[in-house]
């Protein structure tokens, strides 16, 4: 989905879509909402810990395995799948760069490949559910209502999806909807606990939540930027772009133009709220994130109950970034709040 154009891209995105509807995806909040509050009942007594692993990596993990037809008791085995996908993506970002800076080997090259062949075999060991859904399908039993049913059973003009490619689809859209918005989560409350003025305005005005996620998409943006290639001899800012030139396109750069915002490098929870979501954190046109409606009612609701539950949140330390230079954000966020018995 993210690397192909159309007419290939338009097939493999209607059909997605049909699971993706963002009807269906805003409707899952309650479903979302308690499964938020029973993970803080989980940790709340402690009074501190790991926001990343106490919260805005479970969050995500669980609600994609339910989208896409998965176990949710799997999803810590899933989780390593997932480092290592994104792992591997790091190492083809990080080979296309150098590559433009020619200074990668062929073995360097090939290496990179086999640790994504690897990963991505890892990932399909938990999509093993494809044959049974098929053989539901041909007999006509009901099946789950999933995005895993919605892909197998999925036609358009006659043609259908192979299991190849449901695999492939399948990984793409638990990485993506899992790795990306936990960034999304941990970056807001790190970005909210450096600001205590901004924490006190959402705190106090709820209508600010959406503007809160939004800034926080415009200001560190999940994903720092994807490769793409010029189709045919362009111009760009008055940069000449070869045909077959691989360019990256950086989202945290454009979020912070100058001239499309005041004061870009302030986090400000009062900017214009449509304004806001003219930001390239989902991208844009064709490649806009499908799953960017889902991504916002997790990151609303977390922020609402975290406000709501975690009274008197503060950082204990100095978080670690992230190592994956193709996502944006903290790997750890050390913090502690006023427990129940105290607050």
């Amino acid at each position: 989905l993210v690397s192909v154009d159309p007419p290939e891209h338009t097939f493999d995105r209607r059909l997605v879509n049909r699971a993706f509807t963002p009807a269906s995806l805003l409707a899952m909040e309650p479903q979302i909402t308690e499964l938020i509050d029973e993970i803080i009942d989980g940790f709340v007594d402690k009074g501190e810990g790991d926001f990343m692993q106490l919260l805005a990596v479970p969050v995500p993990l669980i609600v994609i395995a339910w989208l896409l037809g998965l176990d949710p008791d799997l999803v810590q085995q899933m989780r390593p799948r997932a480092d290592s996908v994104i792992a591997a993506n790091a190492l083809e970002q990080e080979e296309m760069a150098r590559q433009m800076a020619a200074e990668v080997e062929s073995e360097g090259r090939d290496a990179a490949r086999s640790t994504a062949s690897r990963s991505m075999s890892e990932v399909q060991y938990f999509l093993g559910t494809i044959a049974e859904r098929r053989a539901m399908h041909a007999a006509g039993e009901e099946m789950p209502q999933d995005t895993l049913t919605a892909l197998v059973t999925a036609e358009l003009n006659g043609r259908t999806l192979t299991d190849d490619e449901i695999i492939g689809f399948m990984g793409f859209l638990f990485i993506a909807g899992s790795a990306t918005t936990t960034q999304l989560i941990g970056n807001m409350i790190y970005r909210l606990l450096q600001n205590p003025d901004q924490m006190e305005l959402v705190k106090n005005n709820p209508d600010l939540y959406d503007t809160c996620v939004e800034e926080s998409l415009r200001y560190d943006a999940p994903v720092n930027g994807l490769f793409r290639t010029a189709v045919e001899d362009t111009e760009f800012l008055g940069v000449q772009v070869p045909k077959d030139t691989k360019v990256l396109c950086m989202f945290g750069s454009a979020n912070l133009d100058p001239e499309m915002w005041d004061e870009p490098e302030k986090f400000d929870v009062t900017r214009d709220y449509e304004k806001l979501k003219l930001h390239y954190a989902f991208g844009q046109g064709i490649h806009y994130c499908m799953g960017a409606p889902l991504a916002r009612v997790e990151a609303k609701v977390a922020l609402k109950l975290v406000l709501e539950r975690m009274p008197n949140l503060r950082l204990t330390g100095e978080p670690e970034e992230i190592s994956a230079p193709v996502l944006h954000g903290v790997e750890t966020l050390p913090v502690a709040w006023d427990p129940p018995s105290t607050s």
